[in-house]
């Protein structure tokens, strides 16, 4: 114990303050911390955050959305028409993840992957932002005679986030929707839209959060811009979501693109998401 002492003395004598700060700064400069909880889960509200699993973990989600509240005490606020989708997704390294999900809206199936190019990087000089691809195919199978190139669904976005403080985050998410089948003529395949999203922390465990979708280019008459309204509460192994939507679907194509909800008659729906993790 005493020798290591004196090496460790020595080794100081050896070196003056502003050389040993200098090594620290070098050594963060080859290995620069990345930022940590951007958000606290997959999930921002209805959209998709940055967030991934971590490498050799396993994650199972339970998106639950009650039906329109606009019938008051008659199905309880909504409690008796639920929408539920459930997926099971892993981080595969640190970079990339891949999942399944099933939707009971349309009977509807889904594959998707995350692939993380940029992190947001706390030392200056390095990465100001964290940039995530993600994409989804979805499959609806409730229409039984339609042709399965049909059924399909494409989704792409680019996801754009920063953490400015310990309790602000913002994000923002150019979309692609790619639909192959399509009502009329008049209806485009290609849909394309702006996607904000903003997490505030409130306490070291519940933070509010807000995203919606802006479209870009023209829409049918009956469209309404998806918005969502939510709170995240932490507790231990899983992060509980609470929410008010306008839309009941928790898919892309319908959180983004047929959003039915609105503030008259309280046409909007309460849901929740909760999510557990586990190490493989």
């Amino acid at each position: 114990m005493r020798n290591f002492v004196k090496i460790s003395f020595f080794m100081v004598l050896l070196y003056s303050q502003d050389e040993l700060l200098e090594l620290i700064n070098d050594d963060s400069k080859i290995n620069p911390t990345p930022v940590q909880a951007t958000f606290k889960a997959t999930r921002i509200v209805n959209s998709q955050s940055i967030e991934m699993p971590r490498a050799g973990t396993l994650e199972f989600m339970i998106l639950h959305r009650f039906g329109s509240m606009s019938n008051g005490f008659y199905d309880l606020f909504g409690m008796d028409e639920a929408v539920i989708r459930f997926d099971l997704k892993y981080g595969i390294g640190s970079n990339f993840s891949f999942g399944l999900g099933r939707s009971s809206l349309k009977k509807t199936y889904d594959i998707f992957s995350k692939f993380s190019i940029l992190k947001q990087k706390v030392e200056s000089g390095h990465s100001p932002i964290s940039l995530v691809i993600f994409s989804k195919v979805e499959i609806e199978t409730q229409t039984k005679d339609a042709e399965f190139i049909n059924r399909l669904t494409y989704d792409f976005q680019l996801l754009i986030a920063r953490k400015f403080t310990r309790f602000f985050s913002f994000q923002i998410m150019p979309t692609l929707i790619h639909k192959n089948l399509v009502e009329s003529q008049n209806n485009l395949h290609d849909l394309f839209s702006i996607g904000t999203g903003a997490r505030m922390k409130l306490s070291k465990r519940i933070s509010i959060n807000f995203d919606t979708f802006i479209p870009i280019g023209e829409r049918k008459v009956t469209y309404q811009q998806g918005w969502g309204i939510g709170c995240d509460i932490e507790t231990g192994g899983h992060v509980f979501q609470l929410m008010i939507t306008n839309s009941q679907g928790a898919i892309e194509s319908a959180y983004i693109e047929n959003a039915t909800g609105g503030f008259d008659n309280l046409n909007l729906y309460l849901g929740f998401n909760i999510t557990r993790a586990f190490s493989i």
